[in-house]
């Protein structure tokens, strides 16, 4: 049984639908957390295992307003560190204020790595290619170290 809770950012819900396996999350994690914020930029979404939270206060309008992140990745980063989830997100400065903040964070690609390691996908690598072929950046650094890493 899966022991991490996380709080799903917008971008990885995206990714993971447009590779059809976005319902891996339920595998993965003892529980999956989606703000209102995220649900909103999202739309509706079919995923059972995920609980709709409603985040406020002075955290989140400071991460709004002062640092100018938006909506999600600020009721992500708001919601786990007052709860002490993983944070699951993609943007870089998102993911350098939760870290400063010593949130635990992981990305999409962390999320494929976990999913290729209990063998609820066959390649990370495979997972990222089609991903950029769709559209999203992924840096070449970043595939270049993942087909490293699987060599």
């Amino acid at each position: 049984m899966p022991k991490v809770k996380v709080i799903v950012d917008t971008s990885c819900l995206i990714a993971l639908e447009n590779l059809g396996i976005v319902d891996i999350l339920c595998d993965l994690y003892k529980e999956v957390i989606i703000t209102q914020g995220v649900l909103k930029e999202f739309g509706k979404i079919d995923l059972k295992c995920a609980k709709v939270k409603k985040v406020k206060g002075p955290l989140l309008k400071l991460l709004e307003q002062r640092l100018n992140l938006g909506t999600g990745e600020s009721e992500v980063i708001t919601f786990a560190f007052r709860n002490n989830y993983t944070a699951i997100i993609d943007d870089l400065t998102a993911r350098n204020v939760a870290k400063e903040l010593e949130i635990k964070v992981t990305g999409t690609i962390g999320v494929l790595l976990k999913a290729e390691k209990t063998k609820l996908i066959k390649s990370v690598y495979d997972k990222a290619i089609e991903l950029s072929d769709k559209g999203f950046y992924l840096p070449e650094t970043l595939i270049s170290k993942i087909k490293h890493f699987k060599e």
